[in-house]
């Protein structure tokens, strides 16, 4: 579950950056965190709509890949 809840993060917080770097310019408040939210929560809601119909597991995939992310971080 933390393994999940660390990739949730990641993608947050990559989105959250690229949309700032795009919108740097101009100021938006709230803005800045509807956008990323609204993607992170599209793309994890795809995900989890899309991967089973293919017959994987996503928990596993997010495990797998999060596993692999990790050892970077220490």
């Amino acid at each position: 579950m933390l393994k999940i809840i660390i990739f949730l993060v990641l993608i947050f917080t990559i989105i959250y950056f690229v949309t700032n770097f795009i919108m740097s310019k101009r100021q938006h408040g709230l803005v800045k965190f509807i956008i990323p939210i609204a993607l992170t929560l599209i793309i994890v809601g795809i995900l989890f709509f899309i991967l089973p119909r293919f017959g994987l597991n996503p928990f596993t995939l997010f495990q797998a890949i999060i596993s692999k992310i990790i050892p970077y971080f220490s």
